[in-house]
């Protein structure tokens, strides 16, 4: 088999699929650069526009209507009382680490 007839076979082969393809190809290639020469320009913000409350004051229907604020204590008040001097056990009534750890005396 020669080289000529393979290119020709190559070529030949599948003839509508290749067409096909080649023309989506461009097509894709001249969309994106559509897009690309839409985007040329650098993008800037538009200015701010300054509004004053003179030229367009809101309805009295929209005006903000806040809650009074909550006064927050100047010192802040501990929420459990401090424990009893009885609760706490003592050193020496034997219940200690060995009670702890459930091997008793």
């Amino acid at each position: 088999m020669n080289w000529g007839h393979r290119l020709k076979e190559l070529i030949t082969r599948n003839w509508r699929e290749k067409i096909i393809s080649l023309l989506l190809a461009f097509l894709f290639w001249y969309m994106i650069k559509a897009q690309d020469a839409r985007q040329t320009l650098p993008y800037s913000m538009p200015p701010p526009v300054r509004v004053s409350p003179s030229t367009s004051p809101a309805p009295p229907q929209l005006t903000p209507v806040l809650p009074p604020p909550v006064e927050v204590p100047t010192q802040l008040e501990p929420v459990l009382p401090p424990p009893d001097s009885g609760t706490v056990p003592e050193s020496g009534d034997g219940v200690g680490i060995s009670g702890a750890t459930g091997t008793g005396l």
